[in-house]
C-alpha cells in the first residue's frame, strides 16, 4: 500500500493514518498537490523539483514547465492585459492552480490589484497555499485563507450547541464582544484584545509558512488571537485571498471582503479566479432561492405569545391574526391549485399576496409596510433572545425576512411554487437566472475561470451573462492517454420508460455491475444517478459481489465519510455513491485508491417546474433546443466526466470507466468512450 507524507514536517506516514506518528499533525488524505509530480508530496517517487531563474515566460513559476502549462500562462495574461474574462477547460495534470495564480499574480503586481482566489471546500483553498509557497522560493508573494467565524472563533467555541448556531447570530454575538473590548468595557472578548499587539507575529508566521485554514487558526489560538479578526486585518497586506464561493455570492458577505481588502465598493481592484467554475451558476441559484416552511410560520405564530400587549403590524390587525391568515392562504392555495396526488404546484401569479390584501384592504405599500412592521419586531425579540444567552435568530424575524423576500421575488428570474412534502405545505423560490452575480462579474475587468470539464464554454458564458467578448481555452492532459479507457454497453439503460417496458432490465444492469466488479482486484466506484436505483439493486449485489462493499448513506455525512476511509484505506473494495455528489466531485483518489470506475446510468436531472421554467427560458434567448442542451445534456455530461475525472490524477495513474447505458452512444466523442461487448473482460485484460 501507498502511504503519504505530512505536510508540516515532511515525515513518511503508514496508509489510514490520521495523526503523523512524528509532529502530531492532523493528516488530510487530499494532500496531493494539483502539481501533483512535480511536488514531491504523498506518495510520489519523484521529488519536487524548483526552478533556480525565473522563466521569461512564466516569471511566477516555481517549477519546470511541464506540457501546456506556458500556453496557458500566455494565454491568461494576454485576456487579463485585454480586461477580458477567460474561460478554460483544463485537463487533469496540467496544475490549474499553479498556473492561474502565475498568470494572476503577474498581472496583480502590475496593476495592484488583489487577486481573490474561489474555491468549493477547505482543502482547495489549502492548496492555494501550498503552490504560494512554492511561488516564495522565486519571488516575494503572499496569501491567507478565509473562512467563517463558526470554523474560526474560539471564544465561543464551547458554547452549547456552538455548531448548530446561525452565522447571522454569532456575528451578533462577537460583534457585541468586539464592541465592548473596543470601548474598554468589561466582558469583551480577550481574543480580539490581542488583535494588535500580536498583528506583527503573525504576519511574520503566514509570511514565511503560507499556512493552511487550520494551521493558520492553531497558530493564533496558541498565542490568544482571534483568528477571524485577525485575517481580517490582514487581508489589505496580502497578494492572494482564498475564499469560499459565498464570499462573492452573497452580496452582504462581498461588501464585506470588499471593504476588508481596502477596496471599498470597488470590484474592479480584484482579480477573481474561480475553480471548479462548472459549480459558479449552480451555487449562484442556490445562494438566492430560499423556501417558506410551515415550522417556521407555526414557531413564529408560538413566539408572538411572548411578545407584551397584543402588537398591531398595521391599522388594527395584530402580528398574531396576521401570521396566522398568511399560514391560512398556504393552506386554500394548496387547496384549491392541487389536484390528487400532486405535491407541486406553480404560482404564476400574486396569490398569496393578493389574498392578504384582500382580506385587510390593503394596497401593496401597506403589505410591503406591514411586513416591515414583523421584520421590525422581530429584530426587536431577537435582541431580548441575546441577551438572555438563547443565541438565536427569533423566528418572528426569520419568517420576516422570508416573507419580504418572497414578495420581492415575483419576477421572471425566479419560479414560485407551493409544494407539499411528508409533514406539510411550504413556499419555494427558485432562482433560476442568477442576474446578481452576472451583474457583478461584468463590473470586473477580466476574471479566470477554470475547471476540469466546462465544455461547451459559449454555454458557461451564456448562462453567467458574461458579456465583453470573453475568450474560450481548451487545454489537454498531459498524462498518457493510453492509462485511461472508457467504455459503454448498449443493451442496457436506466431510462424509465423502457425499464418500466421490460422488468428485465434491472437485473441485467445488475449482473454486469456485479460481473466488473468482480473482474478485477482494484478499488472500485459505482456511480447510480438516484438513491432510489442504488437502494433498489442494493439487496443483489450484496449477495452477489465478492469483495468489501461501502456505500454512500442519504442524510448520513458522518456514517458515508466513514465508509468512504474505509474503502480508501484498502485496494479491493467498492464503494457505492450517487453521480453529482461529493465523491464524484469532490475528492482526489490518487495511486490504487481508485483504478475502475462503473457509472450506472445517464445522470440528466429529474424534471421539476424550475427545471422546464429554465428550459423555456433558455429555448426563447438562444433558440429553439437550447434549454434542454443548457439546463440536461451539458448538467449530465459533466457529472460524467467529473465521475472519470476521479480515475486519473497522477501521470502513473491507470484507469478504466464502463457506463450502462446504451444512450452513451450519443457522446462517443464528448466521453472518449468506445462500444464494448465484453466490458468485464475487457476491465480485466486492462488491468492485467
Amino acid at each position: 500500500m501507498q502511504g503519504m507524507f505530512c505536510m508540516r514536517c515532511k515525515s513518511l506516514l503508514p496508509p489510514g493514518s490520521k495523526r503523523c506518528i512524528s509532529c502530531g499533525a492532523d493528516i488530510n488524505p487530499e494532500w496531493i498537490s494539483n502539481q501533483s509530480s512535480l511536488d514531491g508530496l504523498g506518495p510520489k517517487k519523484k521529488t519536487v523539483e524548483y526552478v533556480t531563474e525565473e522563466n521569461k515566460d512564466a516569471p511566477f513559476l516555481p517549477y519546470p514547465p511541464r506540457g501546456c502549462q506556458i500556453d496557458i500562462i500566455s494565454d491568461i495574461r494576454n485576456a487579463l492585459n485585454e480586461g477580458r474574462h477567460i474561460i478554460i477547460e483544463s485537463g487533469t495534470g496540467t496544475g490549474k492552480t499553479i498556473v492561474s495564480l502565475a498568470a494572476g499574480l503577474e498581472h496583480a503586481k502590475m496593476t495592484g490589484k488583489k487577486i481573490v482566489y474561489l474555491t468549493r471546500t477547505i482543502s482547495q483553498s489549502d492548496q492555494v497555499m501550498r503552490e504560494l509557497k512554492a511561488i516564495s522560493k522565486l519571488k516575494n508573494v503572499s496569501g491567507l485563507t478565509v473562512t467563517g467565524r463558526n470554523k474560526s472563533c474560539p471564544l465561543f467555541r464551547g458554547t452549547k450547541d456552538f455548531e448548530n448556531i446561525s452565522p447571522k447570530v454569532l456575528s451578533m454575538m462577537c460583534e457585541e464582544k468586539r464592541s465592548r473590548s473596543i470601548k474598554n468595557q468589561g466582558g469583551g472578548c480577550r481574543y480580539f484584545d490581542r488583535i494588535k499587539t500580536e498583528l506583527d507575529n503573525v504576519q511574520n508566521f503566514i509570511l514565511k509558512q503560507f499556512p493552511t485554514s487550520d494551521d493558520l487558526d492553531r497558530y493564533c489560538e496558541r498565542i490568544g488571537v482571534c483568528p477571524y479578526e485577525m485575517k481580517k486585518q490582514l487581508m489589505k497586506s496580502v497578494d492572494v485571498v482564498a475564499v469560499p464561493y459565498v464570499h462573492i455570492l452573497s452580496s452582504d458577505i462581498r461588501e464585506n471582503l470588499l471593504n476588508n481588502l481596502g477596496l471599498e465598493g470597488d470590484p474592479k481592484g480584484i482579480l477573481l479566479i474561480v475553480d471548479e467554475a462548472h459549480n459558479l451558476v449552480d451555487a449562484a441559484r442556490d445562494e438566492e432561492s430560499f423556501r417558506i416552511d410551515r415550522d417556521l410560520i407555526d414557531n413564529a405564530i408560538d413566539e408572538c405569545s411572548t411578545m407584551v400587549g397584543n402588537p398591531t403590524v398595521w391599522m388594527e390587525v395584530e402580528l398574531k391574526e396576521f401570521l396566522t391568515y398568511f399560514k391560512s392562504c398556504m393552506r386554500s392555495v394548496a387547496t384549491e391549485k392541487l389536484g390528487l396526488n400532486e405535491k407541486e404546484v406553480v404560482l404564476d401569479g400574486d396569490y398569496i399576496e393578493d389574498r392578504i390584501m384582500k382580506k385587510y384592504r390593503m394596497k401593496p405599500q401597506d403589505l410591503e409596510f406591514a411586513i416591515n412592521r414583523i421584520i421590525d419586531f422581530g429584530e426587536g425579540r431577537t435582541e431580548l433572545l441575546m441577551e438572555r444567552g438563547e443565541n438565536r435568530v427569533s423566528d418572528i424575524q426569520t419568517l420576516g425576512v422570508a416573507m419580504n423576500d418572497w414578495c420581492s421575488s415575483a419576477s421572471s428570474r425566479f419560479v414560485r411554487s407551493l409544494k407539499i412534502d411528508e409533514d406539510a405545505e411550504y413556499l419555494s423560490a427558485k432562482c433560476i437566472d442568477p442576474y446578481e452575480i452576472s451583474q457583478f462579474l461584468n463590473e470586473i475587468p477580466g476574471a479566470i475561470h477554470m475547471s476540469g470539464t466546462l465544455q461547451p464554454l459559449d454555454q458557461y458564458a451564456r448562462v453567467l451573462g458574461l458579456k465583453g467578448n470573453p475568450r474560450f481555452r481548451v487545454y489537454p492532459s498531459p498524462f498518457p492517454p493510453e492509462n485511461k479507457s472508457v467504455l459503454y454497453v448498449n443493451d442496457v439503460t436506466t431510462l424509465y420508460r423502457e425499464m418500466k417496458q421490460d422488468p428485465s432490465m434491472q437485473r441485467r444492469i445488475e449482473q454486469y455491475i456485479s460481473m466488473l466488479c468482480n473482474s478485477v482486484d482494484k478499488n472500485t466506484l459505482v456511480f447510480f444517478t438516484s438513491y432510489n436505483n442504488m437502494r433498489s439493486m442494493r439487496p443483489y449485489l450484496e449477495t452477489h459481489i465478492l469483495k468489501n462493499l461501502y456505500w454512500e448513506e442519504s442524510r448520513n455525512q458522518r456514517r458515508t465519510m466513514e465508509n468512504l476511509a474505509a474503502f480508501r484505506n484498502g485496494r479491493n473494495g467498492v464503494f457505492f455513491s450517487v453521480m453529482g455528489g461529493s465523491v464524484a466531485e469532490g475528492m482526489d483518489f490518487p495511486g490504487d485508491e481508485l483504478c475502475f470506475a462503473i457509472i450506472v446510468g445517464i445522470p440528466y436531472p429529474p424534471p421539476s417546474s424550475e427545471q422546464k421554467a429554465m428550459s423555456a427560458m433558455f429555448d426563447q434567448r438562444y433558440g429553439p433546443g437550447k434549454g434542454w442542451l443548457y439546463t440536461s445534456e451539458v448538467p449530465a455530461l459533466r457529472k460524467i466526466k467529473q465521475a472519470i475525472g476521479r480515475l486519473i490524477r497522477t501521470e502513473t495513474d491507470r484507469g478504466m470507466a464502463v457506463i450502462l447505458d446504451h444512450r452513451a452512444s450519443k457522446y462517443v466523442k464528448q466521453l472518449e468512450a468506445k462500444l464494448s461487448d465484453d466490458p468485464a473482460g475487457e476491465a480485466a485484460r486492462f488491468f492485467r
